[in-house]
Formats: C-alpha cells, sequence, structure tokens
C-alpha cells in the first residue's frame, strides 16, 4: 500500500513500513503479505523485502553488493539526509527502512543464513569486530 506523506520526513515505525522520498513528495510503503511469501527468515527482513520487489523487480538493481546505482545511509544522518540527496538530483530515489530486530538476526544466523547488505549496521561499533551470542 503506497500513501503520500505530507510531513517533512517520515521514519518508520514498524516492520514492513518504508519511506520513499521520489519527485519531491514522500511516501509510505507499507508491505501486505498473507506470510506465504516468508519462506524463511531472510525473506522476513526489510533490506530483503525492499530488494526483491522494488530495487530488483522495478528498478532493475540485481547485485545491490556492486552495483554503482546505490548506496546507503547509517541512523546516525537521518531522514533529512535522503530527502536533501534526492532533492539536490545525487539520487533519484531514497528509501528508508524499519531496523532489524535482534530477534530477526537470531533467526537468520539459526537458518544458517547471511543478511543481506549493510542490514547489520549496529551502534555503538565493536572494535573487536564481532558480538557474542549466549545460548
Amino acid at each position: 500500500m503506497v500513501t503520500e506523506r505530507n510531513e517533512e520526513t517520515f521514519k518508520p515505525t514498524k516492520a514492513h513500513s518504508f519511506s520513499m522520498y521520489l519527485g519531491n513528495k514522500l511516501y509510505q510503503l507499507d508491505f501486505i503479505s498473507n506470510n506465504k511469501s516468508f519462506k524463511n527468515a531472510l525473506h522476513t527482513l526489510d533490506t530483503h523485502i525492499l530488494y526483491k520487489y522494488i530495487l530488483k523487480k522495478i528498478l532493475g538493481i540485481k547485485k545491490i553488493r556492486t552495483n554503482k546505482r546505490i548506496t546507503y545511509s547509517d541512523f546516525n544522518r537521518g531522514e533529512f539526509y535522503i530527502k536533501e540527496e534526492v532533492q539536490k538530483g545525487n539520487f533519484s530515489v531514497g528509501f528508508g527502512l524499519f531496523p532489524v530486530s535482534i530477534e530477526q538476526m537470531k533467526s537468520v544466523a539459526d537458518e544458517g543464513l547471511k543478511m543481506p547488505p549493510k542490514s547489520t549496521y549496529i551502534l555503538p561499533k565493536l572494535r573487536s569486530g564481532f558480538t557474542i551470542y549466549e545460548f
């Protein structure tokens, strides 16, 4: 479901809800599923949903790790950064996603799957480069 938002910015407040800035307008995209499209834990991630249904299917971006048409922004830059970059003409469209939960990361790991690129941005950054998962 697509809803035009009249606010200055919009930050998704739940999973499967995205912000999209396109053509000087802000939209809220809500992915509606009957859970049959979720074959595994990876398919429940907003990053995967965005890739599968928008980036790949509509925009033709197949390799998100190497495609030069896509870049990532971290949480610190905020929603205004996405809007400004599109307004400046640096990008045609910008998306905002709800953060991945710890439970989602655990589910993906428990199924032996890998998280999509840039979906595990965690603050504060650990100097050791890994985290410890207690059983």
